[in-house]
């Protein structure tokens, strides 16, 4: 039996999840910047959601998945791969969906990247440059050498796409093929 006063907030929670994702996303695009006070909201939500309701995660897989979000996402930032937002947004992450949906919001989320990035360098025109730079760089460690040839700042693969975008549409995957709560939501609407 579906219980309607947990599945209204349900609903509500996760409608309001939906939101700040998408505010992630728009501030990153336009701004290329996570507000803090929206990451914050996200884990107010989130633990709010695994302790309050009986379909959450509970505290301590929302507290686990904060972490492995942080964690994980952490040494892409200090290799510069990703802003810091990024890394507070996928901890965030973390606390609403728990621990296990977390590392597949990670790995979805370099999948969607990864994509982009090479949609981005095709309509650039910039994808056979950039491949020509990674044959070098291959025949120069087969002479036993390093040889690096950094992209130039016009090039595509030197501009720093924003990383929330793809985040958003995983984290959306994850929830929609994973949990139980769109079965739910459809037998509430009904």
């Amino acid at each position: 039996m579906i219980n309607v006063f947990t599945n209204g907030y349900l609903i509500a929670a996760y409608s309001v999840f939906v939101v700040l994702l998408l505010t992630c996303s728009v501030f990153d695009i336009k701004f290329k910047i996570i507000p803090n006070g929206v990451v914050l909201a996200i884990i107010l939500l989130g633990l709010a959601l695994n302790v309050f309701t009986p379909e959450g995660v509970g505290l301590q897989n929302a507290v686990l998945g904060f972490f492995a979000g942080f964690l994980i996402m952490l040494p892409f930032y200090v290799v510069a791969g990703m802003g810091a937002g990024d890394v507070k947004l996928m901890a965030a992450i973390g606390s609403v969906v728990g621990l296990d949906k977390v590392l597949y919001t990670i790995l979805d989320s370099i999948i969607v990247m990864g994509f982009i990035s090479l949609v981005f360098l095709i309509v650039k025109g910039d994808l056979l440059k950039l491949l020509l730079r990674f044959l070098r760089f291959g025949m120069g460690l087969l002479r036993g050498g390093i040889y690096y040839e950094p992209p130039a700042p016009s090039e595509a693969a030197a501009q720093r796409l924003p990383m929330a975008p793809a985040v958003t549409l995983a984290t959306f995957y994850v929830i929609l093929t994973s949990c139980h709560c769109l079965g739910q939501l459809f037998d509430f609407l009904n």
